[in-house]
């Protein structure tokens, strides 16, 4: 069979075909959005849609090898991972210091260094945010607390609540109901709040200790909880915002920088 032949059989040219749109589509699923891994996989899609109008071998030999390209990147994207929680170690330098914005002791639900209990990492915004359970009882409708001095930068306060144990995806709304407080490092932002709880009013003045709303189930959330990060910018922005490093303080005035399934116990008031 001659290369003319070869470049003709419809199997040869399918084939190189599937194997690229399933190598493409793993590697997708495995490199972070905005990466390096991700804008060379861009070029590697156009490159196999480029070779798909030169037809014959040219085509065939071209899926194959973009298929294989797209192999190595999500390989090289899976390997990097292992370095995720070191870089974010590294990042979490100088940290906005915060107090417990609750009444009682509650854990880390999701958050810290392991990528695996930490879905913050995916966007610069929340990359060091922490959703928070209570150790005992359910988290909705309880008391949210500043976490700090400052004045009130936004509210939003419009979003229904899903059932208290219920998921819900928000992809427009993801922090659902929110408080953000104009602090000098930046704006804390306490998101998932219950609708028609919020407290406080956009210019005010708020002390830490005092009550700025109640926990509930708005936005993107898999269950009531409160969602707690610092950002640059006074509005939820995703992946826009550049997140900020916060730690929390004990009753002995020491700063902890918390990790997955850590506990906080409330803050003493001053």
């Amino acid at each position: 069979m001659n290369a003319g032949a070869i470049a003709n059989t419809p199997a040869l040219h399918w084939g190189g075909l599937a194997f690229a749109v399933a190598a493409v589509g793993w590697a997708v699923l495995t490199t972070r959005p905005k990466s390096m891994y991700a804008r060379v996989l861009w070029a590697v899609i156009a490159a196999c849609v480029g070779v798909g109008f030169f037809g014959g071998l040219v085509t065939s030999l071209g899926y194959f090898a973009g298929g294989a390209v797209a192999l190595v990147i999500g390989g090289l994207a899976l390997f990097d991972r292992r370095f995720d929680a070191g870089r974010w170690r590294a990042r979490c330098i100088d940290p906005l210091v915060l107090r417990s914005p609750f009444r009682d002791a509650w854990r880390v639900a999701g958050g810290g260094a392991d990528p695996r209990h930490n879905h913050h990492q995916r966007v610069s915004d929340q990359y060091f945010a922490y959703d928070f359970l209570p150790v005992e009882g359910a988290a909705w409708d309880r008391e949210i607390l500043a976490p700090c001095d400052g004045s009130i930068a936004w509210t939003e306060d419009r979003h229904e609540d899903a059932a208290p144990d219920e998921r819900r995806s928000d992809g427009k709304n993801p922090a659902g109901n929110y408080v953000s407080i104009e602090t000098p490092r930046g704006y804390v932002i306490l998101a998932q709040l219950k609708m028609g709880s919020i407290a406080v009013l956009p210019g005010t003045p708020v002390r830490a200790g005092d009550v700025v709303g109640r926990c509930g189930n708005s936005g993107n959330t898999p269950q009531s909880h409160l969602h707690v990060h610092a950002q640059n910018r006074a509005q939820i922005a995703v992946d826009v915002a550049e997140g900020i490093p916060i730690a929390f303080a004990d009753n002995a005035g020491q700063a902890w920088i918390l990790d997955y399934d850590d506990v906080l116990e409330p803050t003493v008031p001053a």
